[in-house]
């Protein structure tokens, strides 16, 4: 019964794992112009789905934590500032900050490689500077 059990657990696992790859900017344009693909034609090609939902949830995520880092912190003086920004307090749509983060890594070819959170953070620092 314990090898069943083990078994069982090592497979959930060994599929889990691609879950917690790390993602560039490579990954994350190719997600993300299929989002803007899909809001652009009302739909889109059923293979672009998933990696449409995918960005919309990076994106949206990247926007949530830092709402929720810039309220936290709002008592410290001297934040650091390296990848902060202040979206407005009427809020940003997910599509427009996902626009955002396209134009960015399309104007910026040579950082593909690199972290795609990271990206995500500059591209939206561009566009939404805390003052």
């Amino acid at each position: 019964m314990k090898s069943w059990v083990l078994v069982v657990v090592s497979f959930l696992f060994v599929t889990a794992l691609p879950a917690f790859a790390d993602f560039t900017g490579n990954d994350v344009l190719k997600s993300c112009q299929a989002a803007v693909r899909f809001a652009d034609n009302d739909g889109g090609p059923a293979g672009e789905h998933l990696d449409s939902g995918w960005c919309m949830g990076w994106v949206a995520s990247a926007l949530q934590l830092t709402k929720l880092h810039n309220e936290w912190t709002s008592f410290v003086k001297e934040k650091p500032m390296l990848l902060q920004f202040c979206v407005p307090e009427s809020g940003v749509p997910v599509i427009q900050a996902v626009r955002i983060v396209v134009k960015y890594l399309k104007e910026h070819p040579d950082q593909l490689h690199q972290d795609g959170m990271g990206q995500t953070l500059a591209a939206l620092k561009g566009s939404f500077p805390c003052k």
